[in-house]
């Protein structure tokens, strides 16, 4: 059985002092829901750390923090197969002389559409961390997006999803046990977005797919300016 050491929150909070002050009262937050549901606490990938040890609470700080830094699109870095290259010039007729084109516009691609979810969470948390919410950064915990400790001192939790057919039935099947609200930002079998549903109703005015638009640019724009 999963169980936090004593004074977790407590710990936690100087923990992320050393490593970003700014984020100490949200991460110890963080670290006292996942002491109330150690389901959804993420299992250390160095199986000789303890799950909900101090020394977990600090890998925790750390990746909570490191996730909120910017970072550019990337190309995926695995290596092509060939019978992809085949298929586009024996099927769908691409000329021989483009296909090396046609790829590597694909890669590109595939590293936009990498990082929209994070781009999602992103604008959603510049929008909601004001009002109290927090931005659950570097996946720490599982199958929720965001937590908000309401009036009574319970959680509220949210998963978002880019589009809707993108949740893997690990998280559903997590969801399904729990009082995680689920929304998803497009449809897949038709145009148009889904903002008019955000299921945070004081939230709804703020966020929209302009907006949306116009935070990406913003961010594109201060990678660049960085580089």
């Amino acid at each position: 059985m999963i169980k936090f050491i004593k004074n977790a929150k407590q710990i936690a909070h100087q923990k992320m002092d050393d490593v970003n002050a700014e984020l100490s009262t949200k991460f110890s937050n963080i670290i006292e829901f996942l002491s109330q549901n150690t389901d959804a606490a993420p299992e250390p990938r160095n199986q000789n750390i303890i799950t909900g040890s101090e020394e977990h609470i600090e890998k925790l700080a750390h990746t909570f923090s490191n996730s909120r830094t910017k970072k550019p699109p990337s190309k995926p870095q695995t290596q092509q197969d060939m019978m992809v290259l085949f298929i586009l010039e024996n099927y769908f007729n691409v000329p021989t002389k483009k296909i090396n084109k046609a790829i590597s516009w694909h890669r590109y691609a595939m590293g936009a559409e990498n990082i929209i979810g994070e781009l999602l969470e992103r604008y959603i948390a510049d929008n909601l961390e004001d009002e109290g919410w927090i931005w659950c950064s570097g996946s720490i915990v599982k199958s929720v997006d965001f937590i908000y400790p309401d009036q009574n001192n319970n959680w509220r939790m949210l998963q978002i999803k880019n589009r809707d057919n993108s949740e893997k039935s690990s998280s559903a099947a997590i969801r399904n046990h729990t009082s995680i609200s689920k929304w998803y930002r497009t449809f897949s079998k038709k145009p148009g977005d889904n903002w008019n549903n955000f299921p945070i109703t004081d939230a709804q005015n703020n966020l929209s797919e302009n907006g949306f638009r116009e935070f990406v640019n913003d961010y594109l724009t201060s990678i660049k300016e960085d580089e």
